[in-house]
């Protein structure tokens, strides 16, 4: 078993089961046979760097995550950003105004 791959498929889990999705789907949507995805998680094998990515895209994350979980979520900061921009249109339609009126 190698650890890093691993590591790659528990993050892969994890991501599935809390995006309340299923290992089909994922295989489906990253355009990998199901049979071939449960065998790399059965077998803790690495998918090539171009399935990896596919798989990522799948679960909106990066390969960077997966592999080493290095970012806990990666949409967190999509989510903040989101949160604010309200806010910050509001205060550039306020320097817009005040430059309109110069």
């Amino acid at each position: 078993m190698n650890d890093n791959a691993s590591v790659f498929w528990e993050n892969v889990k994890k991501e599935i089961k809390m995006q309340n999705t299923t290992h089909e789907w994922v295989a489906k949507n990253s355009g990998i046979s199901f049979n071939t995805f449960q065998g790399w998680i059965s077998k803790c094998i690495y998918p090539r760097v171009n399935e990896a990515i596919r798989i990522a895209v799948s679960l909106n994350t990066s390969v960077e995550y997966l592999a080493n979980g290095a970012v806990e979520n990666n949409r967190k900061p999509i989510d903040i950003i989101c949160k604010h921009l309200p806010q910050i249109q509001s205060h550039l339609d306020s320097i817009k105004e005040a430059v309109k009126n110069l």
